[in-house]
């Protein structure tokens, strides 16, 4: 194939025009006259039973096979199917539907429970509903106002814990329950 040239598969047979190809005569007139001439290969197009058996003579490299997957040329035989690329998935959870339980049922940290933190949502739940019921000792209001503290840093910290959240997600598990004890 001429250098720069590209050759396309269009379902049954390459293609026998070259699109990309340098002119030898243009593109080569202005170089030095002692390099020696470009080479060019012909690849005949010959009709082929299978449609894509015509890729046999070209060099190893991954080319659509009879049902449009990439399958593996080693230059002398067909090798396996390309793996399949990963399906695009929307986020395990997602910002607006925890901004959405913060506001709307953020006195029961519900926003927590949404994205896995349930020991700090049943710390928050103690701390605000026990200053609710503790209210009337006054032990209680220093509960609440701790919570509500909490309530107002989780309007910024929300973004990042979906995110860590998400790639909780998507982290491989442990095969052990519980971490190798390292000794000193």
């Amino acid at each position: 194939m001429p250098a720069g040239g590209k050759r396309f598969w269009n379902g049954r047979e390459w293609s026998t025009d070259v699109l990309g190809a340098p002119n030898a005569q243009a593109d080569y007139a202005t170089l030095d006259p002692y390099l020696p001439a470009p080479r060019t290969e012909v690849i005949p197009a010959a009709p082929q039973a299978r449609a894509h058996s015509a890729a046999q003579l070209q060099p190893a490299g991954w080319y659509p096979g009879p049902t449009g997957a990439l399958q593996w040329w080693d230059g002398r035989q067909w090798g396996p199917f390309a793996p399949p690329t990963a399906a695009i998935s929307r986020p395990a959870k997602e910002v607006g539907i925890a901004y959405l339980f913060l506001f709307l049922l953020g006195g029961f940290s519900a926003q927590r429970f949404y994205l896995g933190l349930v020991g700090s949502a049943i710390v928050f739940n103690v701390l605000w509903w026990g200053g609710w019921i503790l209210a009337g000792l006054a032990i209680g209001i220093p509960m609440m106002v701790a919570a509500g503290i909490w309530w107002f840093v989780d309007l910024f910290l929300l973004p990042s814990l979906v995110r860590n959240a998400n790639a909780r997600a998507l982290a491989p598990t442990p095969m052990t329950p519980f971490p190798p004890i390292r000794r000193l």
